[in-house]
């Protein structure tokens, strides 16, 4: 369910109006598709989702099934390939807890996170796609923690990345609607040195922007 909260965050790609519908997008942590569905219904693009949990990834195949342009793979992004482990949330109930699909991640350091609640899925590494082409429009990360073991790659690929759109976690400062909101604590280290980065190279705010 797309909250009035969450419109307001999806706001934010209108402003992009570089993107058409030759424009190649990349989906990193795509859930059941609610910002691909908006991206494509405002831009008519090509859009390439990547999500682990095979139950977010069975809803996008019917959701999307009559649409050659939104390609989905039922793949984790992170800075290796193989497999790995998805670990779900302390009160999930499991793979089909629709309460919990959002907040599932590789990272077994995540607040929240019971290690023993998991599934296997496979991994593949960020290099890998980005070797796949040679112009991305934009890349929006909702990867719950593993943002901070892809970036390095990302940004070094800067060159044919137009922008990317990234949710963080560990930001100490961070104000969501209103309210002071840390969201992962663990990653309070990762999220000051990435965003030092940025800032030194001059990227922050502009190529890339931290989304909700």
């Amino acid at each position: 369910m797309i909250t009035d909260n969450k419109l307001k965050d999806y706001k934010y790609f209108d402003k992009l109006k570089y993107i058409n519908e030759d424009s190649v997008i990349l989906d990193l942590g795509a859930n059941i598709g609610d910002v691909t569905n908006y991206l494509f219904s405002k831009f008519k693009c090509n859009i390439y989702c990547y999500e682990p949990n095979i139950i977010c990834f069975n809803y996008m195949k019917e959701r999307f099934k009559n649409n050659h342009k939104i390609r989905i793979f039922n793949l984790a992004v992170s800075n290796f390939s193989g497999k790995g482990n998805l670990y779900f949330h302390k009160n999930s109930k499991g793979n089909y807890d629709v309460n919990y699909f959002e907040g599932a991640t590789l990272r077994k350091n995540k607040d929240n996170i019971d290690i023993n609640k998991k599934i296997k899925i496979k991994v593949l590494d960020i290099k890998e796609i980005l070797s796949d082409f040679k112009i991305v429009d934009l890349i929006k990360i909702d990867v719950e923690g593993s943002e901070y073991l892809i970036m390095p790659e990302i940004i070094k690929n800067m060159k044919k990345i137009r922008r990317v759109v990234c949710e963080t976690h560990g930001n100490p400062n961070r104000i969501k609607y209103g309210k002071k909101w840390i969201k992962n604590r663990q990653f309070i280290d990762d999220y000051n040195n990435l965003v030092s980065e940025l800032k030194k190279k001059k990227l922050y705010n502009d190529w890339f922007v931290e989304w909700h």
